[in-house]
């Protein structure tokens, strides 16, 4: 039996515990010291895999949008206190070949915004500099391994196959360590942290063949699919598609997908986007170049104005606010913490101080 669907319904965020997470991060956000397991992310939408919360009615937001077809996006708060494994989602294209591996039938690309300074890779860099940095670095069985290849033709590809997942039975992870006083400080501390933990396997090598992008709070960045990249240090908000599809390829002591992974990455340079927002009405707004989500930001001491033309979740990174229709006589949610809005297509007005974040999309 189809349901009504109310014009605004106050949900719940669901928190992800992921070893990679922060035990305060997302625990002061909801107004605790610390949390007792890392909490890495918090999931505000329908995904199967963690469906929001409809407070105080028994059941979860999936029940309500399954009536249009369910939301095209998926929002998350980040807090990644450690690196996330090296991974790809895969573009709609390639759905039809990884079914039995796939979670879901969609594809994911994704968008963040930094709320404090952000550290990730972000694709691969171009094969001139890879060579340059190793040059730099100055480790010979490394450069053997890598900028050799390269500069006599080798496909990245070739150069992945040959580090992840591969054990170092030659000494190259320890020479890499005495040269590292040879990079910049950023780069020598990743890559530091990474062999410490993934040694002896020769993957923190891919940190190498990566671009090293560091957001400052409110920059973005858009990842297509088959974008390879590993998140190491921050806090952000993410949109994506509505999907939980993910490719490890190394980084992890989870078991990866190397195949697969190498099948799908795309190693062309500059293959993710920088999203500079539109300032309008009072509201920052970012638009990625797909139609699964948009994201708006309204911030500081504010009441005004809010129209949506497709169905929205909103949160609070910080602070609160009340969402209510636009002649006050409707429903109205009060939004903060981990607590959010589904927002079905309408007039609103918004009221509150701090970071409120509305997602929507059209989907395709």
């Amino acid at each position: 039996m189809s349901r009504a669907i109310p014009s605004i319904i106050h949900i719940k965020g669901v928190i992800k515990n992921y070893p990679w997470g922060s035990v305060t991060t997302l625990a002061n956000h909801r107004g605790e010291s610390f949390s007792a397991l890392p909490e890495a992310e918090l999931w505000f939408g329908d995904n199967s895999a963690g469906p929001s919360e409809v407070v105080g009615q028994g059941f979860t937001l999936n029940e309500i949008t399954k009536e249009f077809g369910g939301l095209p996006f998926l929002a998350k708060i980040l807090a990644v206190e450690h690196s996330l494994s090296l991974q790809v989602h895969p573009a709609l294209g390639d759905i039809p070949l990884l079914k039995n591996v796939l979670k879901d039938e969609n594809h994911k690309p994704e968008m963040v915004v930094a709320l404090t300074e952000f550290h990730a890779l972000v694709g691969f860099a171009a094969i001139d500099s890879i060579i340059s940095l190793f040059e730099k670095l100055g480790a010979d069985k490394a450069s053997a391994l890598i900028a050799r290849p390269l500069r006599n033709g080798a496909k990245l590809v070739e150069v992945l196959n040959a580090i992840l997942g591969v054990a170092d039975n030659d000494g190259i992870l320890d020479e890499v360590l005495v040269n590292l006083g040879n990079l910049d400080r950023v780069r020598a501390k990743w890559l530091r942290e990474l062999i410490d933990l993934y040694q002896p396997k020769l993957d923190p090598l891919a940190f190498l063949l990566c671009e090293l992008i560091i957001l400052d709070p409110g920059s973005s960045i858009y990842l297509p699919p088959r974008c390879v990249h590993a998140y190491l240090h921050g806090t952000v908000v993410e949109v994506m598609a509505n999907s939980d599809n993910v490719i490890r390829g190394g980084l992890t002591n989870k078991p990866i997908d190397k195949e697969n992974f190498l099948a799908l990455i795309d190693t062309r340079s500059d293959l993710a986007q920088r999203v500079i927002p539109r300032s309008e009405s009072g509201a920052l707004h970012w638009q990625p170049p797909v139609a699964d989500f948009s994201l708006m930001r309204i911030a500081g001491e504010f009441e005004q104005a809010l129209s949506l033309g497709n169905f929205a979740i909103a949160f609070m990174s910080e602070g609160s606010c009340a969402i209510t229709t636009e002649s006050h006589r409707g429903d109205l949610v009060l939004v903060s913490q981990n607590h959010g809005a589904f927002v079905a297509p309408g007039n609103y007005v918004v009221k509150g101080s701090g970071s409120l974040w509305v997602v929507s999309g059209k989907g395709r």
